[in-house]
């Protein structure tokens, strides 16, 4: 649920500098709202560059408006803390990205039809897209009348309309509330159930350390939860099929996963961090991690079993 999505289509500039501060402070405002329901990092369109470049009113850029002493240094602050990202979609999302490659979004802004390329990936994700308030269009907390076409698995051609839920402002976000709280709750359960049925899922890892508290408890709200659940189906594949030998980073790759070890910096600097006790109590470092999204799992290959 961390990820939320940026309409560029919303960066037609404001008629003036005034409303272009007005509007940039009403986005700020936004974003660390949804910041507070959990979303953290916010998908630009690659289209969109240098985010400080980008234009909010005639002759006047972000990168101007970061150094306007007009504007309140907390309110600056506040934007550098918004994470940006780009692309829209990458690796991490691999079936959303397929449906991407085979989907085109438009919609009706004024009298011109446009593609609509972030409001379509926030459809696909299934999360929030975020706009400047720079025209009544974005106005809303839901955006209607987006067409969607896209390509079947048969060849075939179809069309629907869809909407995506929307935010420009603060209030919007309210409109969301029950709608994030209940994905929450689902991500929860299915943490839960994913402890509880450990031994069954994958037999051949241990989870250890912290794992039960993060599951059980806290829950991972990560929109990658079902990416993880399939890298662990995948890591567990290779341990059942390692039967004799040295563990082996690049056979890994076979099993579509991307292992990596920690550089020697980040040991001699957090080596401690990553010491987890296996349940025989004994302490050993995880150097090998597997990063899914903006989540890694540590894991320790054992050539011993455990008594």
């Amino acid at each position: 649920m961390d990820i939320y999505i940026f309409n560029e289509l919303s960066t037609t500039p404001f008629a003036n500098i005034y409303e272009a501060k007005e509007g940039l402070k009403t986005f700020i405002q936004t974003c660390t709202k949804a910041r507070e329901f959990g979303f953290q990092t916010l998908r630009l369109h690659e289209n969109i560059g240098n985010l400080y470049q980008l234009q909010i009113a005639p002759n006047y850029l972000v990168s101007q408006w970061l150094k306007d002493s007009d504007v309140e240094d907390d309110l600056k602050d506040s934007f550098r803390d918004i994470v940006f990202y780009s692309p829209l979609i990458n690796d991490d999302d691999p079936i959303a990205k397929e449906r991407n490659s085979l989907s085109e979004f438009k919609i009706k802004v004024g009298d011109e039809v446009k593609l609509a390329d972030g409001l379509g990936v926030a459809y696909l994700l299934e999360t929030l897209c975020v706009s400047f308030l720079s025209q009544d269009l974005w106005d809303s907390d839901e955006i209607k009348n987006i067409e969607h076409w896209f390509l079947k698995e048969d060849g075939s051609e179809t069309t629907k309309t869809i909407a995506v839920r929307h935010a420009s402002r603060q209030e919007h976000l309210d409109k969301h509330k029950t709608w994030f709280e209940k994905k929450k709750r689902e991500r929860l359960q299915k943490s839960r159930d994913l402890w509880e049925k450990r031994a069954e899922f994958f037999p051949h890892l241990v989870l250890c350390g912290e794992v039960e508290k993060q599951l059980t408890r806290l829950g991972i709200q990560s929109k990658y939860l079902d990416q993880i659940i399939e890298k662990l189906k995948r890591l567990n594949q290779y341990a059942t099929d390692w039967t004799e030998g040295s563990y082996s980073e690049p056979k890994l790759t076979q099993y579509g996963l991307n292992v990596s070890g920690e550089s020697d910096s980040t040991l001699r600097k957090y080596g401690q961090l990553r010491k987890f006790r296996l349940p025989n109590r004994e302490r050993k470092l995880f150097a090998q991690h597997i990063k899914t999204g903006d989540l890694r799992f540590h894991f320790y290959p054992d050539t011993i079993k455990f008594k």
